[in-house]
């Protein structure tokens, strides 16, 4: 997998920043994500650019350190991260992952009223897990799945043909399964365990 050309110059970018550590946490864990996701052209920059960084401090001339800068160091390296931030561990409970409901970004996809918003991506299973958000008489595409998707409904209600789901009902998709389209009529959130992509077999949903 790669980015499209439309892409390049933004992952370049951001691969550029999170060499460097300049991304926020956020941005970090998305770029992580998307390299997890199998994007070889990103990983490639990403070498280069850390090559890069990791000569820049032998370019600096040596230079003496203001007195007390090692103690504050060592007080900021010792505090604890707070729990309040994306995608966090819980201060209790080391080796847990916590997103606040409030947390992450929830970003459009080409069907009209359907956003999603990642919560974890499982790197040595190669799947993600995601919400995702319908409007009310909003459309998701006929697709094909690419891997085993498992769905639930946590909010509203979804059908499919002649399926019809509601807050509760779960469905396991298998692969190379097809779904026909999804509809909602009074909005749905749906919680998915799956591969980051579906293959389309349809126009964007308008």
């Amino acid at each position: 997998m790669s980015c499209t050309t439309t892409d390049e110059e933004a992952a370049a970018g951001q691969a550029a920043l999170y060499a460097l550590g300049a991304l926020d946490s956020e941005e970090a864990r998305e770029f992580e994500e998307h390299l997890a996701a199998g994007c070889l052209s990103c990983a490639a920059e990403l070498r280069e650019y850390e090559a890069v960084a990791g000569q820049l401090g032998l370019a600096a001339p040596e230079a003496e350190p203001p007195a007390g800068v090692r103690e504050r160091l060592l007080k900021l390296v010792s505090e604890e991260e707070p729990a309040s931030a994306p995608g966090a561990s819980h201060p209790d409970l080391p080796g847990f992952l916590v997103v606040r409901a409030g947390e992450g970004r929830w970003r459009p996809t080409d069907d009209a009223g359907v956003a999603f918003k990642m919560l974890y991506a499982d790197r040595d299973r190669g799947t993600v897990t995601t919400l995702v958000r319908m409007e009310p008489g909003s459309r998701i595409r006929r697709h094909r799945h690419l891997g085993v998707e498992q769905c639930l409904v946590l909010e509203g209600d979804v059908r499919s043909g002649a399926v019809g789901m509601r807050a509760g009902d779960f469905n396991c998709s298998m692969p190379g399964s097809v779904h026909e389209e999804l509809v909602t009529d009074g909005g749905a959130l749906l919680l998915l365990v799956s591969p980051e992509h579906y293959e389309p077999l349809g126009p964007a949903a308008a």
